[in-house]
């Protein structure tokens, strides 16, 4: 199947589509939520792409877009559209298909692995996040009924399918220079209470420049060839 459609769902102008950008369709749209595009008919697109932002899934009365957000992933889904969530995406996707996304213990800022279950290994998309990949957020979400989670960490987990839906925690579409300006806004003292060195991360990150974007690539051409 060619792919000759493909939204994109944005959030927040801090948060580009990094890696992304280099595997989109030329006939890619996007709206912009926060700025107050509409959402259009999902089932007009071959997939959707939902990418993260700074506010919470649950924060519906500070951000009106948030609540029919949640009817059209659910719609999406119920029709088999294949839908690709973000960070905040991954969230989105949860609390829509009857998990629940909610403030975490802690944050989680980290270049490392996830650990893969044996459905995670198998994935042709997930399987990616078995190298090192940037993770930062400081919501969580359950899975919805049903779902199988294919990623987790020792804090949180960091994927899951259900349908047509997959959600991913990680930022594998985000390159150091943006990371770092993540972890500047949100501020060191965070980082440095959790025992993570925010500088030494952009650098370790930096280091694998070439490979995290190589991964990245593959794993967003896995999902598209998958739709």
């Amino acid at each position: 199947m060619v792919v000759s459609r493909v939204l994109v769902v944005r959030h927040d102008p801090t948060v580009p589509l990094g890696y992304l950008e280099a595997v989109l369709p030329a006939t890619t749209e996007e709206v912009w939520l926060d700025r107050g595009d509409p959402l259009p008919d999902p089932t007009a697109f071959d997939g959707v792409i939902v990418l993260g932002g700074s506010m919470g899934a649950y924060d519906e009365d500070l951000f009106a877009f948030l609540a029919p957000q949640k009817v059209f992933l659910r719609k999406a889904v119920a029709v088999g559209v294949p839908v690709l969530g973000i960070c905040l995406g991954c969230q989105l996707l949860a609390d829509a298909l009857g998990g629940a996304a909610y403030l975490a213990p802690g944050w989680e800022a980290t270049f490392s692995t996830c650990e893969l279950t044996p459905a995670g290994r198998t994935d042709p998309v997930v399987r990616h996040l078995g190298e090192p990949v940037f993770i930062l957020h400081q919501d969580t979400w359950d899975p919805p009924p049903g779902s199988t989670v294919l990623a987790h960490t020792d804090r949180y987990l960091q994927a899951f399918r259900l349908g047509s839906a997959l959600g991913i925690q990680p930022h594998p579409e985000t390159p150091p220079e943006v990371a770092a300006e993540w972890l500047e806004q949100i501020g060191a003292d965070r980082f440095a209470a959790v025992g993570v060195d925010h500088g030494q991360l952009v650098e370790s990150m930096e280091a694998a420049r070439s490979e995290s974007q190589h991964r990245a690539i593959a794993m967003f051409r896995a999902w598209l060839a998958a739709i």
